[in-house]
């Protein structure tokens, strides 16, 4: 009974020295799949945080540009004009090449018909459900019609097959009036239509997935348009995924609105990631942990047996004969037994009951050791799990590191590349001030811009996203500051102040910018901005004076030979055109002028030209246009001049003569100033003999001039 009693407890020593550490472990690897499943979710969270952001940016960039676009006023005058077709291919491919999520624009005019497009199919005639629907809301939503109309199509094909095969996306319709003024009153003049397909919404969000990643966008806005159907699911992915492994998902309602936009899209976008890693490595271990600690068991109930089976029993019978010996049967089963045996049975039973003693102290001491083991591995776990937070925080700081640097060199990439097509804007478009404002605005959407240009001789700020008496009260004086540029406060942002030099130094202008403080690199970039913009200006200035002074008379400032040949073909041209808008020529010779220079000298002369000028000139219209040609012989062209207005004219001309004036010089010397005129109207001579007759006129009337006079020419 005692060799039974220590199997067993010995047994039950083994049991509970293996059980708590297979236990141990196991919640060990449990809490480690806890720490990895967190981390999961963490990761899930940012991802869609992410994309969210990405897919409102992106939108919120393309609608901005469209508003831009459709207030530019040279495409707004490209609806009616044939000759601004070019601005439009241009400004249409600018828009798709610059907003990732486009693919292909419309210019259409107020009765749907195509002007121009880019990537698109000439001659598409799929806008029937689009033209319903948006003329339905521009007639009923007051001023809220003036913003962007969002709709989804399927099935329609908007654009070529290699774009688009899905036939799948989203079209954008910005109405396009001719002024501000006229946008509550009047229909638009046309409509820019652009089209979003499946495909480049895939492939904008698709570099934010990794493998086992994907996103589910459904839309939830209820269309009224019959004929067109709701987008249906949108599933974004890297690579084929298996739907066979266990996930984890989030799901996002996003509302898509900004200030452009005139009805919000509510969508919901659901984000799957993988939920292991690999595969679930903890669970596996657990499961082979529990395998192992039953084993252990089994083993041990069998190893109980077997040593029951194998020492117990001999033992058994050892102790049966001692207790024979004990009782004074010293003969058993024919056995001969002495005491000398019984003493050595003795010895040994004492011996083998040391060697357990000490076999129960070693088991004992090996039990200390294993918990002392379990204390510094449960420790070492906790330092392991120390160490997986710092990396993690590593991590995700890394992260959100690169992902600024990231973002802040696409930005740069995107802002030289609109600076590179800046040069060519302003040499494609005669109004500078307006050029600019688009381009600033296009590089930093959320600041506040204000340009004041003094080479055009325009004293007044043009703004955009800033207060105008914002500008008056900070008192910006730019001669009062010697550096280039220089910074103001503005209670949260700052006034950020550019001066615009020529190449002598000198202020030809200011551009205010109204944002937080400036980085190295955007700094860098405006100042390159600067510094195009100047060197247009002076150059604009240097062209604008070399065309002047070649078609001005350098005595008397007016109009020469030139400019008389240019302007009667451009009224002959015009006349053709539209035969009703007839117009007349004066011919005049100043009579005296030899006599002049004979008597007085040559500055006498000139002073009679110039003062002859200036008589011609206050006696035309705003409209008429006085020229010199050489010598003593100018020219007057009349628009609108037909016989009645060439007569009106006569008379004042003639009350001109009639009313004597002199042409002096300092030193008190004087000569009357008279002159000879006659007239022609292509409203009944043909436009190739004005000129003759007009001068025909006036040598006749030279002649009774001379006559009148009795003077020999």
């Amino acid at each position: 009974m005692k060799l039974r009693l220590k199997s067993s407890l010995a047994l039950l020593m083994l049991i509970i020295s293996v059980v708590p550490a297979a236990i141990v472990g196991g919640l060990l690897l449990k809490q480690q799949s806890d720490v990895e499943a967190n981390y999961r979710i963490d990761m899930l969270d940012r991802l869609a945080t992410t994309i969210g952001q990405e897919f409102d940016y992106r939108f919120s960039l393309l609608s901005t540009s469209l508003d831009v676009l459709s207030r530019d006023r040279l495409f707004v005058q490209a609806i009616n004009n044939y000759f601004l077709a070019g601005h439009v291919i241009n400004s249409l491919g600018t828009l798709v090449k610059n907003t990732p999520l486009t693919k292909a624009a419309y210019l259409v005019d107020d009765q749907w018909n195509e002007i121009e497009s880019y990537n698109g199919i000439p001659g598409l005639n799929s806008f029937l459900q689009l033209k319903k629907a948006l003329n339905y809301r521009l007639s009923t939503k007051g001023k809220e019609r003036l913003k962007q109309w969002v709709f989804y199509y399927n099935g329609e094909k908007l654009m070529p097959e290699k774009y688009n095969p899905t036939r799948r996306g989203v079209v954008i319709g910005v109405p396009i009036f001719r002024s501000m003024t006229d946008e509550l009153k009047h229909l638009p003049l046309g409509y820019l239509i652009v089209v979003v397909p499946i495909e480049n919404i895939k492939k904008v969000l698709k570099p934010y997935l990794k493998d086992g990643e994907r996103v589910v966008f459904r839309n939830h806005r209820i269309s009224d348009m019959k004929n067109m159907a709701d987008m249906s699911s949108i599933i974004i992915s890297q690579d084929n995924v298996d739907k066979k492994k266990p996930t984890i998902q989030k799901t996002i309602k996003i509302k898509l609105e900004n200030k452009y936009i005139s009805e919000p899209i509510e969508y919901t976008m659901v984000v799957y990631m993988d939920k292991y890693i690999s595969k679930n490595p903890y669970i596996n271990s657990l499961k082979y942990i529990s395998l192992f600690g039953v084993v252990i068991i089994l083993l041990a109930f069998f190893s109980a047996g077997m040593t029951y089976r194998w020492i117990a029993r001999p033992l058994g019978g050892l102790m049966a004969t001692v207790r024979a010996y004990s009782q004074g049967e010293y003969q058993r089963s024919g056995r001969d037994l002495r005491f000398a045996e019984f003493f050595m049975v003795d010895k040994l039973i004492r011996k083998m009951a040391k060697t357990i003693q000490a076999q129960v102290s070693d088991l004992a001491a090996k039990n200390a050791e294993l918990n002392a083991a379990y204390k510094e591995k449960e420790q070492a776990n906790l330092q392991l799990v120390d160490f997986n937070d710092e990396l993690e925080r590593k991590v995700e700081e890394k992260t959100l590191a690169l992902s600024y640097s990231l973002m802040r060199e696409e930005n740069r990439r995107s802002m030289l590349q609109s600076l590179l097509s800046f040069s060519h804007d302003l040499q494609a478009h005669n109004n500078i001030i307006e050029i600019v404002m688009t381009q600033v605005v296009a590089l930093y959407p959320t600041a506040g811009w204000a340009m004041k240009a003094y080479t055009h001789n325009n004293e007044a700020w043009a703004c955009e996203n800033i207060d105008k008496d914002c500008l008056e009260n900070n008192n910006i004086q730019p001669e009062t500051h010697y550096s280039d540029y220089y910074c103001l406060p503005k209670n949260d942002e700052y006034l950020h102040c550019f001066k615009v030099k020529n190449s002598h130094n000198e202020v030809v202008g200011v551009i205010v910018m109204q944002y937080e403080k400036l980085q190295r690199d955007d700094f860098e970039v405006i100042s390159l901005f600067i510094r195009q913009l100047s060197t247009e200006l002076e150059g604009r200035l240097l062209n604008s004076e070399l065309a002047r002074i070649a078609v001005t008379d350098s005595l008397t400032g007016i109009a020469n030979r030139k400019a008389f040949d240019h302007d009667l073909e451009q009224h002959i041209q015009l006349y053709n055109r539209y035969p009703e808008r007839c117009f007349g020529l004066f011919m005049l010779d100043v009579n005296g002028l030899k006599r002049a220079n004979d008597n007085y000298g040559h500055n006498m002369g000139d002073a009679l030209l110039i003062q002859t000028s200036k008589l011609l000139v206050e006696a035309c219209r705003l409209t008429d246009k006085v020229y010199r040609l050489g010598g003593d012989e100018f020219a007057i062209l009349l628009e609108g001049g037909d016989d009645d207005s060439c007569g009106i004219l006569w008379q004042r001309l003639e009350t001109v003569r009639k009313n004597i004036n002199y042409a002096s010089l300092p030193n008190g010397q004087c000569v009357e100033i008279h002159f000879a005129m006659g007239y022609a109207s292509c409203e009944h001579h043909l436009t190739d003999q004005l000129c003759s007759i007009a001068d025909k006129a006036m040598y006749k009337d030279k002649r009774s001039f001379y006559k009148q006079r009795g003077i020999q020419r």
